[in-house]
C-alpha cells in the first residue's frame, strides 16, 4: 500500500507541470505552445491613375491610408513651367493636407520642397488648379491671384521647382506620410516649344503631347 501511495503521489507532482491536452479551450496550436495572429494591412498605390478608388475621392488619413480622384492633367516645361491638376470625379476632391512633389536625382518623389495644400483646397468633379513652377520661397504657396500672363484660371498655387524638360521628371501627388498616390511623367525632350504634356482622353487617358489649355480640359496638338 506505501508503494502504491508513493506511485500516485509522483503522478501528481508530474501533472502538476501540465498534463493538458490541445483540445482545452483557448489552445489553438500545437500542444504546450500559443498561437499568435498578425495582421498586415497593404495598401496599393497607383502610378500613373487616380491612386485609389475611396468613396467620393478624399483626401485625408482619418481612419486609413489616403486616396485621391485628383490626377497630374498637364504639365509645361518649356514656354512657361507650369502643372495642372483635374478632378475626373464622380465626387469633390479634398486636397487639404496632400502635396505635389517632383523628382530628385534619383528620380523619386522630393517631400523636401514639396507643396503642401492648405487645409479647405476643394476640387469639383471635371474642375482644374494651376500651380506655376519656379516661384520665389517667399512668396509661400497660395493661393495667388497673379497667376499666367495670358489666359488660364485666376487663381493658383506656386512651387520654388520647375519640371526639367531636358532630363524628363515626374510629378506626383503625396499623402501627408509621403506616400505617392498619383504620378505623371513627363519624358525626356517629351513636347515642343509651344506643347505641353498631358492626358487625353482629358483626365483618363495616358500622357502624350497636347496643346496648351491650363485650367481647361485637354486637347491635341
Amino acid at each position: 500500500m506505501a508503494q502504491l501511495r508513493f506511485t500516485w503521489l509522483c503522478v501528481a507532482a508530474l501533472c502538476a507541470g501540465g498534463c493538458g491536452s490541445g483540445d482545452e479551450p483557448g489552445d489553438t496550436g500545437a500542444p504546450g505552445t500559443s498561437a499568435t495572429t498578425t495582421t498586415t494591412t497593404t495598401t496599393s498605390q497607383g502610378s500613373t491613375g487616380t491612386g485609389g478608388t475611396g468613396g467620393n475621392g478624399q483626401g485625408g488619413t482619418g481612419g486609413g491610408a489616403a486616396t485621391t480622384t485628383v490626377v497630374v492633367n498637364e504639365i509645361s516645361a518649356k514656354g512657361g513651367d507650369w502643372i495642372e491638376l483635374g478632378n475626373p470625379g464622380p465626387g469633390s476632391a479634398d486636397l487639404g493636407g496632400l502635396g505635389l512633389c517632383d523628382a530628385d536625382d534619383t528620380g523619386q518623389c522630393n517631400p523636401t520642397d514639396a507643396l503642401m495644400f492648405p487645409e479647405g483646397t476643394q476640387l469639383a468633379p471635371g474642375e482644374y488648379l494651376l500651380i506655376l513652377g519656379d516661384q520665389a520661397a517667399e512668396a509661400g504657396p497660395g493661393p495667388h491671384t497673379t497667376c499666367l500672363p495670358e489666359g488660364g484660371p485666376s487663381s493658383c498655387f506656386y512651387v520654388t521647382w520647375k519640371v526639367s524638360a531636358s532630363r524628363g521628371e515626374t510629378v506626383g501627388i503625396i499623402s501627408p506620410n509621403d506616400q505617392v498616390l498619383t504620378e505623371l511623367e513627363y519624358p525626356i525632350e517629351a513636347a515642343a516649344d509651344g506643347q505641353t504634356w498631358g492626358r487625353l482622353p482629358d483626365l483618363t487617358g495616358e500622357g502624350t503631347v497636347t496643346a496648351p489649355t491650363p485650367g481647361a480640359a485637354n486637347a491635341a496638338p
